[in-house]
């Protein structure tokens, strides 16, 4: 009977203050298995014993669990959110999933978030054990928020989920760490096209038409500022023999005047639609170069190998890390923040200064050019400075395709005359240029 309601009556039963966009058309095409269990019971059992839970933040989990399980539409729906969930991130679905509660749940509603995250756990497992993945590359990675959720819900009785979308990462078991940085499949959208030499290998990315850009070559209005001036639009003119179009410098910016290529020589590489690893930087010592290109090189050798059907292109990152105007208030030749940057094709973003004020000063919005607090690191003291002077930072992305990984560490697309050029237009639009 509950699998003859459609997806309105289905949502309108449950009540959820939230629900993902597009989850209509995924419903229509799910073909439950009517299991009776959202959680299977002897999961349960070996994931509370390494953590010697107390009986009664075992039970609060238990009667969660049953609370969705005695209600018929409710499990049906979770258990589609679930089959959902746990293939969302390889398909690189950008469906925006996140905390939610149903209203029909009186009781445990706030554990809701916690408990579905954990029903994905089982099946995730499941997956990659189909997939013949041995055991040491997944069993770990779920406990990675697991062990902090549980430990808040045992010293201060708090079952919020901190962080629904990138913490799904794990309880899905969609990320996995090779060496020192995580990896994850991902869909590339980006507004550019890159092409490789066919006799000398140079690879050369081109911005799409229809784009504005300050004298800098970084966006217009990134950080709310603006270039009236000498701001200029991105063109990509194409015939059966050439290509002209705003080259990107890997250094991450885009010039100004346009670059043609013949497509007789140049091959795309990378195009809209494509599938990379997001690479992503978990805190700690060991951001060097050579640590990059081994992690890389163990993902490619993993995702070849376990997922061959996604066709892994390179890898792709944003960061506040990748400024390339860190290097000119760091020590180019004892940062290792300059060190890996300069490892990668850089490109602008519309992202400004945000993560940098958060990760580098503790707040987005963080003004080290106002504040006359005690800055202690290097790194402080370097960007406070360079802030002062009315220059603001940006979250840059990068690319690294699978075919300089063996590079890293050789600036496998940077050259000095890009570093020439990046140092005459970075900050044109502040001097009137």
């Amino acid at each position: 009977m509950v699998n003859q309601l459609n997806f309105n009556e289905c949502t309108a039963i449950c009540n959820f203050d939230y629900l993902p966009d597009g989850l209509e058309a995924k419903y229509n095409r799910y073909e439950p298995d009517n299991q009776p269990h959202l959680i299977p019971r002897e999961f349960l059992g070996e994931l509370f014993e390494p953590y010697q839970l107390p009986e009664h933040t075992q039970q609060w989990i238990l009667h969660g669990i049953e609370a969705i399980e005695a209600d018929a539409v409710l499990l049906h729906f979770t258990q589609f959110l679930v089959h959902d969930m746990c293939t969302v991130r390889n398909r690189c679905d950008e469906t925006y999933y996140t905390n939610m509660t149903p209203g029909c749940m009186k009781e445990y509603g706030d554990l809701y978030s916690f408990l579905l995250l954990l029903a994905c756990v089982s099946p995730s497992l499941e997956m990659l054990q189909e997939r013949s993945v041995p055991k040491a590359y997944y069993v770990p990675i779920p406990h990675q928020p697991l062990k902090v959720q549980l430990e808040k819900m045992v010293l201060h009785g708090d079952s919020k989920v901190h962080d629904f979308p990138w913490v799904m990462n794990f309880y899905t078991c969609s990320i996995f760490l090779f060496d020192r940085f995580y990896f994850i499949p991902y869909r590339f959208e980006d507004s550019f096209t890159m092409f490789r030499h066919a006799n000398t290998h140079e690879v050369i990315a081109l911005r799409h038409a229809g784009e504005e850009f300050r004298s800098d070559g970084q966006r217009n209005g990134i950080n709310d500022v603006y270039d009236a001036q000498g701001s200029f639009t991105s063109e990509w003119q194409e015939n059966d023999i050439f290509v002209i179009a705003n080259r990107i410098n890997p250094m991450g910016f885009v010039e100004k005047e346009a670059t043609p290529i013949l497509k007789a020589e140049w091959t795309p590489v990378l195009q809209q639609g494509d599938t990379l690893l997001g690479f992503h930087i978990p805190s700690g010592p060991g951001y060097t170069p050579d640590r990059v290109k081994n992690s890389m090189a163990m993902a490619i050798k993993f995702y070849d190998q376990y997922f061959p059907e996604l066709s892994i292109r390179g890898f792709w990152s944003a960061s506040w890390l990748y400024d390339t105007r860190l290097s000119l208030v760091l020590d180019n030749e004892k940062s290792n923040i300059v060190h890996v940057q300069r490892q990668f094709y850089n490109y602008p973003t519309m992202e400004g200064d945000g993560m940098l004020r958060y990760e580098a000063f503790g707040d987005w919005k963080a003004d080290p050019a106002l504040s006359s607090g005690e800055w202690t690191t290097s790194l402080q003291k370097a960007a406070a400075a360079y802030m002062k002077t009315g220059a603001r930072f940006n979250t840059l992305s990068m690319i690294v395709l699978r075919e300089e990984i063996q590079k890293i560490g050789m600036m496998p697309y940077i050259t000095d005359s890009d570093i020439e050029a990046f140092r005459r237009t970075v900050d044109s639009h502040l001097k009137g240029s």
